[in-house]
């Protein structure tokens, strides 16, 4: 509450009130899911390590269990179980993205709604079949997470955030909407919030909704190739 709700930068882009707000719902949203990790157990099944891990990072879900795959000496079976999780994280982080578009600007959500949840219900099937090949229920596959609720973590993805947002705002207003997606493909090698949620805000704010959501498509696409 102590922070300026207005925007303080030549390009109109940063509004330190609306910053942080959006940083601790993020940070939320990854505590929820370490939460449920916690109490639950992390060693219930590659599937809902899967679930639970894609809520807090699905790329630390990726590294996780892709590190466990080279180091397991147990062969196919072990590596099916490991893709359902794997995939189940992914199919996760789709979801969180239409739920942070809702978030900040819910007329959105059916435009992005669309791509997101085809690539969540194509990630959720590759699970699904794993999963069964596996009998992946009972097994015993789980993913080191770090509490990500704290002040550096959040500070880092304010900075990123920040970063994103006059970007964004930078090409917008001095290029064509190909330079809006340059920034969205940059974005989406490590991170898909920052670029969802300055996009919504950007359509809140008067922005063209189509670029919007192609921008936030191209990202997710861009974060999962990195996966892979």
């Amino acid at each position: 509450p102590v922070l300026p709700n207005r925007t303080l930068d030549p390009w109109d882009a940063l509004n330190p009130y609306e910053l942080w707000v959006l940083v601790i719902v993020i940070s939320a949203f990854s505590l929820f899911g370490y939460v449920l990790s916690r109490w639950l157990g992390a060693t219930k099944g590659a599937a809902l390590t899967g679930f639970l891990g894609g809520l807090v990072s699905s790329t630390a879900v990726t590294l996780s269990l892709a590190r466990r795959s080279r180091e397991s000496a147990a062969g196919r079976p072990a590596d099916t179980a490991l893709i359902s999780g794997l995939t189940l994280a992914w199919s996760t982080m789709f979801v969180r993205v239409i739920a942070e578009v809702a978030l900040v600007h819910a007329p959105l959500v059916p435009r992005v709604a669309l791509g997101m949840g085809s690539m969540a219900v194509a990630a959720a099937v590759v699970a699904l079949i794993n999963f069964r090949r596996a009998n992946a229920g009972g097994s015993a596959v789980s993913v080191s997470l770090k509490n990500p609720f704290s002040l550096t973590a959040a500070i880092k993805f304010a900075a990123l955030f920040a970063v994103v947002l006059c970007f964004v705002a930078l090409a917008s207003r001095n290029s064509s909407s190909s330079g809006v997606y340059v920034v969205a493909a940059l974005a989406g090698l490590t991170d898909v919030d920052a670029i969802t949620l300055s996009m919504a805000r950007a359509v809140r704010d008067g922005s063209d909704a189509d670029v919007a959501v192609r921008a936030i498509t191209t990202a997710a696409v861009t974060n999962t190739l990195v996966k892979c």
